[in-house]
């Protein structure tokens, strides 16, 4: 009669995982061995230590097999689970969007900051321009009751955003908008606040991105052509058109796209106090502007 084998625990499934994430290059092996198991087991990260010695199912075993291997792959952790925490909140993300970087959080943090120095009266019109999952737009209506309008070229990339807004609709009312930038809207004084996340990335550097954002992240997100600067000299060009006097304009931008991003807005002529802003790392990341 064959022995039983007995089933691992918690503990002995972390520290096996994180052996092998090591072996395999995986840049944060515990971390990613955590969440996966946590989102596996349906819990809480601290539950995985507060029930350290709890032995692991044949099924829970299975699955958690089954995770360990897409990420060997390459597969981002946030689309294994279909979760990203963005201004703490919980979004749904897959591979029709980018994952929200922590650094895009400085848009919002400059959008807070700016208004709070000219508060304006009545329902703000908001504009994300390439929303994505919708998580700058779902960001600021934490603070900002308005109507938020999320605006992206890709169909797929608005199925996530209106997913994430059906659950964060209390905060606002929003409207998603399928358009190039915002070809789609009729040129006139239409926003309150304009903010964007654009493609910005050099379309020389792409190949030499992560295998994983190559593998599994949308590439139109992230190509901003010639130098990066095509779509963010596009939307910079014409976005005045769209934003009422006094309105705010913020974009994301590359580290070293600031001068050339704030040549772009001064040259239009329509911007004051065109402010460049850096992250928590220490490089610039956003170029806002208030419309004349």
């Amino acid at each position: 009669m064959h022995e039983r084998k007995p089933l691992w625990t918690i503990m002995e499934a972390l520290n096996w995982t994180t052996d092998y994430f090591k072996q395999h290059g995986i840049a944060t092996p515990r971390l990613d061995a955590e969440v996966l198991l946590a989102h596996v087991l349906g819990v809480e990260r601290i539950a995985l230590y507060t029930h350290f010695d709890q032995p692991l199912s044949l099924e829970e075993r299975g699955r958690y097999r089954a995770v360990i291997k897409r990420r060997v792959e390459g597969e981002p952790v946030s689309y294994i689970r279909n979760r990203k925490e963005f201004w703490s909140r919980a979004l749904f993300v897959d591979p029709r969007v980018l994952i929200p970087r922590p650094e895009t959080e400085t848009v919002v943090e400059v959008v807070k900051a700016r208004l709070a120095e000219a508060p304006r009266a009545g329902t703000p019109a908001v504009a994300d321009v390439g929303c994505g999952s919708g998580a700058i737009a779902l960001a600021l209506s934490s603070f900002i009751n308005g109507r938020f309008f999320l605006v992206d070229v890709d169909m797929g990339a608005l199925a996530v955003a209106k997913q994430n807004c059906e659950t964060y609709a209390a905060d606002g009312p929003y409207f998603l908008v399928r358009g190039d930038l915002l070809s789609a809207f009729r040129p006139a004084p239409l926003f309150d606040l304009v903010v964007s996340n654009p493609p910005y990335v050099p379309r020389e550097d792409l190949d030499a991105l992560p295998e994983g954002i190559k593998k599994f992240e949308p590439v139109r997100a992230l190509d901003g052509g010639e130098k990066g600067l095509e779509i963010v000299r596009a939307l910079v060009a014409r976005v005045s058109e769209y934003l009422k006097q006094g309105g705010l304009f913020a974009t994301e931008i590359a580290p070293d796209q600031a001068e050339a991003v704030t040549e772009l807005a001064r040259e239009t002529g329509d911007f004051e106090d065109i402010q460049v802003t850096q992250d928590l790392a220490g490089h610039p990341r956003v170029v806002s502007a208030w419309r004349k």
